[in-house]
């Protein structure tokens, strides 16, 4: 963790060269076993979820693979393959994942080291898992860990009463039930790390549950392709460089990007220049937390959903920018574009004057003029989607 940039790449070196014997066990891979990645083939999420069966070393098959992870949703132990169903896009699409125990291990050593400082692994600590379901991904590291899962069909009124009675340490949760807490006024005395992923959060809504929760939501950068990235001590978001190689794609007619990923640890399941979907910017200023991981400014949102009118483009963040100067972290909205319009959807509760005002602002990078609607319900299922674009 403390190698330069440099030695980053050496040790990425080292582990692709390592890796080709699984790639060689792996069907979709194997053509390629002992190729230089650049030559591998890029993949696009969708291709891989067709047949995850050519995407493992251990010979199980898609159906086999889908029987595991439904298993797994149960509550059913899979021996030493855990396999479950990834959160999902916002639009419902769900990965698979499939690990061993080794790679369990691995994974919370890892997520462990770059999220805690190392004093707190020496204390026992109680880990909330607030998340659609649970895995043995996420329990498997017993010793001084203890694990409370609470799904997220549980209402929040329903899981803030079981946060308060399980007193976590460290609590993980998607960013809009931070805010339903935030808004529920709970208070969790023991917390001292918290942590949001599986959906953006804007810079406005982490000040605001800060606020209210006495501790700042520090960003989880992971998806089905792995765990790509994690919120250091000074608050910048880096790049896990030490264990995946990222390409970054450029996106025309933008500033960002989009991760091609490949995961130089994962060994059940290789990941090899999978496509991601999100959209990414580089963040320029150089980090003094001593990790030379690349520093990413927050995910805001899907490649899909930026707006594109003609010859004019606005990302995510400009969305999310424009609306929450005038909005700010607690309201909750979701705006919606096609070629031809726009609309602002606030809750029913939100002042009239301020959603006018930000759909002013709204309609300023994007060129034309925004509609109001006030009828937006609470958010529902895994994950929410503020920023939404309709190609049609």
């Amino acid at each position: 963790m403390r190698r330069s940039a440099r030695g980053l790449a050496s040790l990425r070196a080292r582990q692709w060269a390592a890796l080709q014997p699984v790639l060689a066990r792996t069907p979709a891979l194997a053509a390629h076993a002992g190729m230089p990645l650049a030559e591998f083939p890029i993949t696009d999420t969708a291709d891989l979820r067709q047949n995850h069966g050519a995407w493992n070393s251990v010979g199980l098959g898609h159906a086999e693979l889908c029987a595991l992870a439904d298993a797994a949703e149960a509550g059913q132990d899979g021996g030493d393959y855990a396999a479950g169903w990834s959160t999902g896009s916002a639009g419902g699409a769900r990965g698979l994942f499939l690990t061993d125990r080794s790679e369990r291990a691995d994974y919370i050593g890892q997520s462990l080291a770059r999220l805690l400082p190392a004093r707190a692994l020496l204390d026992r600590q109680r880990i909330a898992l607030h998340l659609r379901a649970g895995n043995a991904l996420y329990s498997d590291a017993g010793g001084r860990f203890a694990f409370c899962h609470l799904p997220l069909s549980r209402s929040p009124a329903d899981a803030a009463s079981a946060l308060r009675a399980f007193a976590p340490t460290i609590l993980i949760a998607p960013p809009h039930r931070l805010i339903a807490f935030a808004q529920q006024g709970l208070s969790l005395p023991s917390l001292r790390h918290l942590f949001y992923g599986s959906e953006p959060m804007s810079a406005a809504e982490r000040a605001w549950v800060a606020e209210r929760m006495q501790r700042t939501p520090r960003a989880i950068y992971q998806a089905t392709e792995g765990f790509l990235g994690a919120e250091c001590r000074a608050g910048r978001l880096h790049l896990n460089d030490h264990a995946l190689a990222i390409e970054l794609e450029a996106v025309p007619g933008t500033p960002g990007f989009r991760p091609i990923v490949t995961d130089l640890r994962r060994i059940s399941q290789p990941i090899v220049r999978l496509r991601g979907d999100d959209y990414l910017e580089l963040d320029p200023q150089e980090c003094q937390c001593g990790y030379a991981g690349r520093v990413i400014r927050p995910i805001a949102g899907r490649v899909q959903d930026i707006w594109r009118f003609g010859a004019r483009c606005v990302t995510p963040p400009e969305v999310v920018a424009a609306v929450e100067d005038v909005l700010g972290g607690a309201e909750r909205w979701q705006a919606v574009a096609d070629k031809v319009g726009i609309v602002l959807n606030v809750g029913p509760d939100c002042p009239r004057d301020r959603a006018d005002r930000a759909a002013q602002a709204l309609a300023r990078p994007a060129g034309m003029e925004g509609a109001v609607r006030r009828d937006l319900p609470d958010w529902s299922g895994a994950k929410r989607r503020k920023v939404v674009w309709h190609d049609r």
